[in-house]
């Protein structure tokens, strides 16, 4: 038993190819570890043992981890105090925005990229702009917000994404299904429909993900950019998850500059954003630097 937690520690490999995760839950509390303060927000069983997803309070970073039961506490004022805390309460505060637009921190000509991957039926991603991005920028940290509707018929293309060496990949949840519907108005549609399942939408990607064995980031992004106060009371109270929004969606001509979000969509239904923002990569890598989502929010 303790050869398979070490190996899994080790080498987090996709759980698929050993067993599906079982239990898969919210489970909230703090742990200890040297001087690290842990939030623990998810538990589940593989092959009989017990696993936590855990995110740094200090750097945002999540990993999974086999914990000491005895060592779990409460969430007290110790974790009110963290960084993550505090920009969980900022970021949920902005609900009109569906999130947090731009970075926290400031940082010379910093940037960060986001694509989302929403469902779509149109075959590939945006390969040709993933080459484009990297052959002018090289390795390149990128924002990748996934819903399991486009994972589930897109498992060639997702693969080829895990699996690009140049690209540095922070993985948002960007729900299950993806809720969509042309002939309702904005306010019942997406996530505000009236038969949305919260916890499905939100558990559901998380574990796909980890049964490939990639662990889900801390950020949360809303289809369509559209939430209310309850969701977003909900993902502070119960998911801990940072909603992320953008100040410069590509495709609406929403100008760049230093700090901000990003937003362009990889699943070929958004191909003007794709298009104008190949235009401006030689000026946008010369001009900026792209920097990994969680230095957005952490000094």
């Amino acid at each position: 038993m303790m050869r398979l937690i070490l190996f899994l520690m080790l080498c987090w490999l996709p759980l698929s190819a050993i067993e599906y995760i079982k239990h898969y839950e919210i489970f909230v509390k703090q742990y200890q570890e040297n001087d690290t303060l842990l939030l623990v927000s998810r538990r589940f069983e593989l092959s009989g043992v017990t696993f936590y997803l855990t995110t740094n309070t200090q750097t945002l970073q999540t990993k999974v981890l086999p914990l000491d039961t005895s060592k779990l506490t409460p969430l007290d004022e110790n974790f009110s105090k963290t960084p993550f805390a505090q920009q969980l309460n900022n970021a949920t505060a902005l609900a009109a925005k569906g999130g947090a637009t731009h970075a926290t921190t400031q940082k010379d000509k910093a940037i960060y990229l986001t694509m989302d991957l929403c469902p779509s039926t149109k075959k590939g991603y945006e390969s040709d702009f993933i080459e484009q991005l990297t052959k002018q920028n090289g390795k390149t940290p990128i924002a990748i917000a996934i819903s399991s509707a486009w994972k589930d018929h897109h498992e060639k293309e997702f693969t080829a994404l895990v699996n690009n060496p140049l690209l540095q990949i922070t993985w948002v949840n960007h729900t299950h299904t993806h809720f969509y519907d042309s002939h309702l108005p904005e306010r019942e549609n997406f996530m505000l429909h009236v038969n949305t399942d919260v916890k499905t939408e939100i558990l559901g990607v998380e574990k796909k993900l980890l049964e490939e064995g990639i662990t889900p980031s801390v950020f949360f992004r809303f289809p369509g950019l559209i939430s209310d106060e309850k969701l977003m009371r909900e993902l502070r109270e119960t998911y801990f998850l940072i909603p992320l929004s953008a100040n410069a969606w590509i495709a609406k001509n929403e100008p760049i500059k230093t700090g901000s979000f990003i937003l362009i969509h990889g699943n070929k239904n958004e191909p003007l954003g794709i298009t104008m923002l190949e235009k401006k990569l030689p000026e946008v890598v010369k001009t900026y630097q792209f920097h990994s989502l969680q230095e957005a929010f952490v000094p």
